[in-house]
């Protein structure tokens, strides 16, 4: 890790968003401090939800853009685009009309998905290849100490500045992340001109997007597997993880289990770094299996700290997991088609998520919690296992490439 931190562009970039992921993390405690008051919860899942699906369409197109331009230049549009968001809610989040507090919410979706695949598809071309795991892993470890601190130092802010001096914090951290990245200025991937203009050029780059993905049927398949696992596991465990929590120990019971979470992010991802194996498939694959017990806790009634050490050791698997996937993904796809991959990544993961939270807790209470969280263990366990039949699994690369792939550290060229 300290190989890394020694390059000081890298220095600058992780700085710079590890800031954003804090005044993220703080906006998100203070934007619930100054809307349910005045507009009511109704509202506010409203807001949410508008943030949601505008992040949801537009998260290809984020891919794509991505892979267009330079991805710093993008991220910092990013930023200039939610900041937009912040300040309309800032504004009209506890008044004025509510299609205002609507379209400033859209606005954050819009840059979550400029953001994302961008963020993802830049780490490759700041690092060697042979850091490449590490600085993954340190990437999702530092992400969950700003998610925590800034969801602390929010706590600290709403109750000493109030809801709206929160927000103005967030805006500060957006100047900081614009200013590493504009200072850092990576090259765009793609060479030979300008790229062609229109909605149908675009289109026929998403789908190009899309083949590259088919033409590797081991990275389809993991992620159609993190479909599967999100809406029948990971989507029902976020909505009714507080629903439980409180029913059984309290109101403080969340907040334990939410630290015991993101303290086995961390730990997962910084052992992730570590890991030199033939086979980081099956370490991935294997690595998920403690989440099985995360419905199991939902259905008995287990005690807070079992909970909390299910939790830990869950998460930590799923940090080992994202780690050697993401590093795979930057190995085994060309440079210049990373945005619009991690993009179908986010996108398997995250478009049947609102529907799993949203009938979670219908289903739950129809069917019953133990019949609910039997079948989430076994969606898991043969999602997790059925996909080592398509070859590559195992090793997360193609067994046999029709062509080399472009060597993701060095295939960039100046724009």
């Amino acid at each position: 890790m300290a190989q890394l931190l020694r390059d000081n562009r890298y220095l600058a970039f992780w700085l710079g968003q590890v800031t954003s992921v804090v005044g993220t993390a703080l906006s998100f405690v203070a934007l619930p401090a100054l809307i349910l008051p005045a507009r009511g919860p109704q509202v506010f899942a409203l807001i949410l939800a508008a943030e949601a699906v505008a992040g949801v369409l537009l998260l290809l197109a984020g891919g794509v853009v991505a892979d267009r331009y330079s991805r710093t230049a993008v991220m910092a549009v990013s930023d200039v685009v939610r900041v937009a968001g912040v300040a309309g809610l800032l504004a009209f989040g506890a008044r004025g009309p509510l299609w205002l507090p609507l379209v400033a919410a859209c606005l954050l979706g819009i840059g979550s998905a400029l953001y994302d695949p961008a963020h993802r598809a830049a780490l490759p071309q700041l690092i060697p290849d042979e850091l490449r795991q590490k600085a993954n892993a340190l990437d999702s470890a530092t992400k969950r100490f700003g998610a925590a601190g800034g969801a602390l130092l929010g706590a600290a802010l709403v109750t000493a500045v109030g809801p709206r001096g929160a927000l103005l914090i967030d805006l500060a951290t957006f100047a900081v992340s614009l200013g590493t990245l504009l200072w850092v200025r990576l090259p765009r991937v793609s060479g030979g001109g300008e790229p062609a203009r229109g909605v149908r050029a675009m289109l026929g780059e998403a789908a190009a997007g899309v083949r590259e993905v088919r033409l590797r049927p081991w990275a389809l398949v993991i992620m159609v597997q993190g479909t599967v696992q999100v809406f029948f596991l990971f989507g029902p465990n976020f909505a009714l993880l507080p629903i439980v929590s409180l029913e059984r120990f309290g109101p403080a019971a969340f907040g334990w289990l939410s630290a015991a979470t993101s303290v086995g992010m961390i730990v997962g991802s910084a052992a992730a770094g570590r890991i030199r194996t033939a086979r980081p498939g099956l370490w991935a694959m294997n690595a998920l299996l403690p989440c099985a017990l995360l419905p199991v806790c939902l259905a008995v009634p287990v005690p807070l700290a079992l909970w909390c050490a299910v939790q830990v050791v869950a998460w930590a698997g799923i940090g080992v997991f994202f780690v050697l996937w993401f590093t795979a993904l930057q190995g085994e796809f060309p440079a210049e088609v990373q945005g619009r991959v991690f993009a179908l990544e986010s996108l398997g993961n995250f478009a049947l998520q609102p529907v799993a939270i949203a009938v979670a807790p219908l289903l739950a209470l129809g069917v019953g919690m133990p019949v609910f969280a039997a079948v989430a263990v076994v969606a898991l366990l043969v999602s997790t296992y059925a996909v080592f039949a398509v070859p590559g699994v195992d090793r997360l690369r193609t067994p046999e490439r029709a062509a080399p792939a472009v060597p993701v550290g060095h295939a960039v060229t100046g724009g």
